[in-house]
């Protein structure tokens, strides 16, 4: 049973593309030009390569499993040439609605894709991603596959934490993924917490993302709050099933 995601991208001169592939779970892929027919764009082109110098100010994803609307939004958005995140687009799964404004424009050129990642709602420990942007523009995914009744710390794409990524950074936004179907803690208030979190290295508390599950009725919306982020800061997950 095949999944796909589809993005819908709008452009400051009005026009729109439409991206689509066949994805597998919980792998982070390219998603190009749709190659259906069905409409006239050119098939199989990266967006940055489809759309040169147009700029992208509005962007959807949903998720759309065959005959079934178990697929859910991790994360996605437009990654640059030298493989840094650009900006986020926010998504859901099939029943979502909405077309965003991203939270800053990003101009088409060569080597800008978009990259993005499902996974299927189930009642076990899932990967937990949070995409986050900064008072700067700097913008970042952080993910982790959660582990039971244990602390695992949340690193970028890169595989660097939460503090080594944005170290001297404001983080003003965010919006956080888990597609377990119970929620994160669902076996009681003894062994998990009910939101990703971030920590100072003593270990004081500086901010926490509850995550939407990737199926909601409107795109994984950003959560709004800032947090100044230091060297040893860590973003964590602690799940319990």
């Amino acid at each position: 049973m095949a999944t796909h995601i589809a993005i819908l991208i709008k452009f400051s001169d009005g026009s729109f593309t439409f991206l689509r592939d066949d994805v597998t779970e919980d792998t982070l892929t390219e998603i190009q030009t749709d190659a259906s027919g069905l409409l006239n764009i050119t098939p199989n082109l990266s967006v940055g390569v489809a759309n040169q110098g147009r700029v992208a100010t509005h962007a959807m994803a949903k998720v759309q499993t065959d005959s079934a609307t178990t697929g859910a939004w991790s994360f996605g958005g437009f990654i640059g040439p030298q493989g840094e995140v650009m900006c986020p687009i926010q998504g859901g799964g099939a029943n979502c609605t909405g077309l965003s404004r991203l939270v800053k424009p990003v101009r088409m050129q060569s080597g800008v894709v978009v990259k993005a990642r499902w996974q299927g709602q189930a009642d076990n420990v899932q990967q937990a991603s949070v995409a986050v942007y900064c008072a700067s523009g700097k913008c970042d995914f952080f993910t982790a596959t959660a582990v039971d009744d244990t602390d695992v710390s949340m690193v970028n794409l890169q595989g660097a934490t939460w503090g080594e990524s944005l170290s001297g950074q404001t983080v003003v936004g965010a919006y956080a993924t888990y597609a377990a179907t119970n929620g994160l803690a669902d076996t009681g208030v003894a062994d998990g917490i009910d939101a990703f979190f971030v920590e100072d290295s003593s270990g004081q508390l500086l901010g926490m993302y509850a995550p939407e599950k990737g199926q909601g009725h409107v795109v994984a919306p950003y959560i709004m709050q800032s947090i100044r982020v230091s060297q040893n800061d860590t973003l964590t997950v602690r799940a319990n099933v």
